[in-house]
């Protein structure tokens, strides 16, 4: 029960709101904000004290609402089965539409002072504080178009959300309703979605080959309907680039990151220039295993028993801080004190919800959702959510509530650069091989399926759309024509690639990232960057630890590849990525050397 949690085990959301009435009298406040933000409507171009009072009274109805909007959803997911605060979350999700509805008119309207007017008062003090936050809006001049166009366009949203929409039903209901039922070791399973990667994981090969079987028997009778979907909503991409101007639907999506082409493509080439090092990887994978030839049945089963150690809570805390001690006395001690003075959520209750993020806003702390069990996959998951909140922390201390919200782009940065610096440390620490074997493993894992399988998907998503682009049809036989022929590059020759393994050309239909446009290789370039980042720590390069530190502090102050710059990270070129792969191939001769012992 939530009441049995100590008091210094629970995230300390009084902060925000003492009560639920102390929350309803600023939600109240709330009420006249669409009214309010409309007056604006229509004055923006009067002058730049009229376009400054705006953004203010925009702001700072935005910031209320954050504030709101957080504590309501951190007291929902206390408990979800609680209607009371799941009732405050959508009243506020509700206000939050509603006013978002209002100022639709802002960005428009910006965008149409003329060009001259609008460069003479970036020009003025009084603009001063807000001209980095305009610039990024004014760059999408050249790709607005006239008021009847943009509503078309507008419009198209809703049909556009059909085919993602229709996918997810089928995916997630009737899909999963048609499942077959495994015998396993446990009793018979009904296969899901959510069980599916969990079950091809056990140790048993016979179940993993049923499993595998069973799950795209059902996926190979819906693969038409899946590549209609898709390529309607690839086709819809496509469209609103061009009308748009973009040349392409790569570099429309790019371009909401502030990233150019070349980005992507640098990932690609180093990604594939560094695949001999995956498939010794496999190789060695299907040797530890005793298999005369893998399948991709065998792709997710551990090869190294998970090191059993029993950590408490405050292990797990003095291992997070140990690890980025390296980051220096300021890092370390502000995560010390959030995390001895309830940051942090820690344990499992009755109805909280499952997993772990890293939350807050700007008023408040950055606050981490945890179900801590013990593992040392908990210590990891909580060294990854303090790396989210001391970004979140060192962004809003160093930067006003505009500037506060780092990209997409860089947010796995820091997470993942702490979990490089707590698997340093336990490699140093650990002198058993079984319990080096595990963290070897484990961290080979994570560039798979974080750097490798991501950039696969990458490349896969940017075939598709070029393939449309030039006037080709997304038919099932050419998306699993294509698909299996990167599986088969990724993979190498490990694999039997016989009738068993066939099946794999139909993944990409049940794989959502696809409707998400070019997004997953921000997962790549991500971690790619941790890894370089940290290394650079840890080597002691001089100015690394200061350079990390105003890439943290600096939010959206500046374009992250700018941000990631300034750390000696330079993502227009494959080096991080090369550098990222050149790890994972040291890390593999660790784990051949160390499993020679065992």
């Amino acid at each position: 029960m939530r009441s049995e949690v100590p008091e210094e085990a629970r995230w300390n959301v009084e902060e925000l709101y003492a009560s639920a009435d102390e929350w309803e009298k600023d939600f109240v406040k709330t009420e006249s904000f669409p009214e309010s933000i409309r007056r604006w409507s229509g004055r923006l171009g009067e002058s730049p004290e009229v376009l400054v009072s705006a953004i203010e009274e925009l702001l700072a109805q935005r910031r209320l609402l954050d504030k709101l909007h957080t504590w309501a959803g951190m007291r929902r997911d206390e408990d979800l089965s609680s209607s009371y605060y799941g009732g405050l979350a959508s009243r506020i999700e509700s206000r939050v539409s509603k006013s978002a509805e209002a100022s639709a008119f802002f960005t428009p309207e910006l965008l149409s002072i003329p060009g001259e007017t609008m460069d003479s008062w970036m020009e003025s003090e009084t603009i001063a504080p807000y001209r980095v936050w305009l610039q990024d809006i004014l760059r999408y001049r050249p790709h607005v178009l006239s008021d009847a166009e943009e509503k078309l366009l507008a419009g198209m949203g809703e049909v556009v959300a059909g085919f993602y929409n229709a996918f997810g039903k089928l995916s997630n209901v009737d899909m999963p309703a048609r499942m077959p039922e495994v015998d396993t070791v446990d009793g018979t399973v009904q296969l899901t979605n959510g069980n599916f990667n969990a079950l091809l994981q056990k140790g048993d090969r016979r179940v993993r080959r049923d499993v595998f079987s069973g799950f795209y028997t059902e996926v190979l009778g819906n693969v038409s309907t899946m590549a209609a979907l898709l390529e309607g909503h690839v086709k819809a991409g496509v469209f609103r680039a061009r009308a748009r101007n973009f040349g392409s639907a790569l570099e429309a999506s790019l371009f909401n990151d502030r990233v150019g082409t070349e980005v992507y493509d640098a990932l690609l080439e180093s990604v594939h220039r560094n695949l001999p090092a995956v498939h010794r990887y496999y190789r060695l994978r299907k040797d530890v295993l005793g298999l005369d030839e893998a399948h991709m049945y065998d792709v997710y089963v551990p090869i190294v028993p998970e090191a059993r150690g029993e950590y408490t809570w405050e292990d797990a805390v003095s291992l997070t801080l140990e690890a980025v001690s390296v980051l220096g006395g300021e890092y370390t001690e502000a995560l010390r004190e959030g995390l001895e003075n309830r940051w942090v959520d820690r344990y499992e209750n009755t109805g909280k919800r499952s997993g772990a993020y890293s939350g807050g806003c700007y008023d408040s702390s950055p606050y981490i959702l945890h179900n801590f069990n013990g593992t040392l996959s908990s210590v990891f998951t909580l060294a990854h959510e303090a790396g989210h909140s001391m970004h979140s922390l060192l962004s809003r201390r160093n930067q006003p509530y505009h500037m506060s919200e780092y990209r997409i782009l860089v947010a796995e940065v820091a997470s993942t650069t702490n979990e490089m610096l707590l698997t340093d440390l336990l490699l140093r620490r650990m002198d058993d091989d079984a319990s080096r074997a595990f963290l070897l493993d484990h961290l080979l894992g994570k560039f798979r399926s974080t750097i490798v399988r991501q950039t696969m998907f990458a490349e896969f998503e940017k075939l598709l759309h070029g393939h449309l682009e030039s006037g080709g049809s997304l038919t099932p036989d050419w998306l699993d024509e294509t698909y299996y022929g990167l599986v088969r590059i990724y993979h190498g020759d490990a694999f039997a690639w016989d009738g068993e393994d066939g099946p794999i050309a139909s993944e990409w239909s049940r794989i959502p990232h696809f409707y998400y446009n070019f997004y997953v290789y921000k997962y790549a370039t991500g971690l790619s960057a941790a890894v370089d980042i940290s290394r650079r720590i840890l080597e002691g390069v001089p100015g690394a630890v200061e350079d990390y530190m105003e890439f943290l502090a600096g939010g959206a102050s500046s374009p992250p590849l700018e941000l990631l710059k300034g750390t000696g990270v330079d993502l227009t070129t494959p080096l991080p990525v090369d550098s990222a792969l050149n790890k994972m191939s040291g890390t593999l001769d660790q784990l051949e050397e160390v499993l020679r012992r065992i």
